[in-house]
């Protein structure tokens, strides 16, 4: 799937920043998951409005929308390392303003709605600023990507889904402002942490024809190459199925048909996601220096099927666990697969528009496959669309195997 290239002795400031980058994201990404824990309940605390409520947790999903296409045109024109600090320090702002609102009783949905929608975006271009500097820091070198990336999306999941949403709900419990407040803070902090990042000049310091041509440019870019237009197809695959899974797990795991296991044992599957997918993190750049890119693309993709399908096979909660743990082992291979090659095999000066343009075909379908998967769950029970989900991945392997036979990796 990548191009190998020999590795390169990077100045001791390149690798500073990329560790820099890391740990400012694993901070950030702890703030992030507080606050998504945490803005469901304020919202709950103002309204018991179901669609109000609704209103809130559609608002995070929006950006990646409406927001996405549009990020990576100006990431490949913005100074990187600027664009990541303002835009942790506006959502610090954000979140703060937040926090005094619901400390003097002020919040209204609307304003917790506007300031989630607000967050999200500045995490749209933060991330696809970040992915971009590490490539540019890493010198595209195929080894060391695989292992920033594998610790970047460690640092992501440990902090959005193992350490943040405890924290926020705890915190919340406390003080309904307290994770607000904790998440400007981590904000901040993240902030303070870029400053180490070398600064690096943009891509391109014009506009080269404006935001329309250029997101054709980009978009015409990722369905012209087969190798990332594959990718993509894939991820949007991946994407559909996991939220198909997800969409109705809650409902599969508290079922006295399904796992039958109470709201804390839930909690314990999502914990076992969470280490699957940290370690995956950590164990990326091992696992594709053994078996290669392909490989590596095929087994993740292979993992998540046979997840998914022990999962509705299983009336076991420990064997429920262990499998959602291998899955998101898979999800986290797969996802340092796509990166790196996203990163080596785009040129610089596009590289921000086509992050952004792969998001939204990779990324687009999770919302479709959460609706069907409630849709098939009420129609044939709760365990069918599981097993179509396991059948789903299962057949993109294929799709893999099609592109192995005639690119070279």
């Amino acid at each position: 799937m990548t191009t190998t290239r020999p590795q390169t002795a990077l100045p001791a400031r390149w690798r500073r920043g990329l560790r820099a980058l890391v740990t400012a994201t694993g901070v950030s990404s702890v703030g992030d998951g507080a606050f998504l824990a945490a803005a469901p309940l304020a919202a709950a605390v103002v309204t018991r409005n179901p669609t109000a409520v609704a209103v809130v947790t559609a608002a995070e999903y929006l950006p990646w929308i409406l927001v996405a296409p549009f990020a990576g045109y100006f990431v490949d024109r913005w100074p990187r390392r600027t664009t990541m600090i303002v835009a942790d320090l506006l959502r610090a702002v954000l979140v703060a303003a937040l926090a005094t609102l619901l400390a003097t009783g002020r919040a209204s949905i609307p304003a917790i709605a506007v300031c989630a929608f607000l967050i999200v975006a500045g995490n749209v271009f933060h991330s696809a600023a970040a992915e971009a500097t590490i490539a540019d820091l890493a010198d595209r070198d195929e080894k060391l990507l695989h292992t920033v990336n594998g610790r970047q999306q460690s640092a992501l999941t440990g902090g959005r889904q193992l350490v943040g949403p405890p924290l926020g709900s705890l915190s919340f419990s406390v003080a309904g402002w307290l994770p607000f407040a904790l998440d400007a803070v981590s904000f901040v902090f993240s902030a303070g942490l870029l400053t180490a990042v070398p600064a690096r000049k943009a891509s391109r310091s014009s506009p080269d024809g404006g935001v329309w041509r250029a997101l054709r440019s980009s978009t015409a870019y990722l369905l012209r190459h087969r190798n990332l237009r594959t990718l993509a197809m894939l991820t949007a695959v991946g994407n559909f199925s996991i939220n198909m899974v997800m969409g109705i797990l809650v409902l599969y795991a508290t079922d006295p048909h399904g796992l039958g296991i109470t709201q804390a044992g839930y909690g314990l599957l999502l914990v076992a996601m969470a280490v699957g997918g940290i370690a995956g993190g950590f164990t990326t750049s091992w696992v594709i220096g053994h078996l290669g890119s392909r490989a590596t693309m095929i087994g993740g993709l292979a993992a998540q099927g046979v997840a998914w399908a022990l999962v509705a096979a299983t009336t076991q909660p420990v064997v429920a666990g262990a499998a959602l743990a291998l899955g998101f082992v898979g999800v986290t291979l797969v996802s340092v697969v796509v990166m790196t090659s996203r990163q080596q095999q785009t040129p610089p000066e596009l590289l921000g528009q086509v992050i952004s343009a792969f998001r939204v075909v990779g990324n687009g379908p999770a919302p479709l496959g959460a609706i069907a998967g409630g849709a098939i769950a009420a129609a044939l029970g709760l365990r069918v669309p599981i097993f179509i989900a396991a059948a789903v991945t299962l057949l993109a392997v294929f799709l893999v195997f099609r592109v192995c036979v005639s690119s070279n990796d």
